[in-house]
């Protein structure tokens, strides 16, 4: 989905500069990242045994406490500077008479198509 918006003519280039150098970037990286691969990487590293298994649950658990720190801070801060907020307001009531006007017709032709079951219109 492309989203239009009204910006000014240095904002746009701005934009479309970022968005250039940040494609070029990317595309660089890519490729200095393929063309340095190498075909014999060590993976012992990676290697699960008794002597970094506590670093590693040590690690996780500190991620997963300051995961959950801090999504409670930033729900209290929502909660303190949102929450009081009644944003939802709903429409007046409409009636026939309104519905008539917007749709640029008579009562009488509503009240047909309300009641009819099949509708063509020229």
């Amino acid at each position: 989905m492309i989203i239009n918006s009204k910006q000014s003519k240095p904002r746009k280039i701005i934009d479309l500069f970022f968005t250039f150098f940040g494609w070029l970037f990317l595309i660089l990286f890519l490729y200095n990242l393929s063309s340095h691969f190498e075909r014999n990487l060590d993976f012992t590293f990676l290697e699960l045994n008794l002597d970094n298994a506590n670093s590693i649950l040590l690690f996780t658990f500190l991620v997963g406490i300051t995961s959950a720190a801090s999504l409670s801070w930033w729900s209290t801060y929502n909660r303190r500077k949102y929450g009081h907020l009644k944003r939802r307001t709903f429409p007046p009531q409409t009636n026939e008479k309104d519905l008539a006007e917007y749709f640029q017709m008579t009562e009488v032709e509503l009240e047909t198509i309300k009641k009819g079951s099949y509708i063509e219109r020229n």
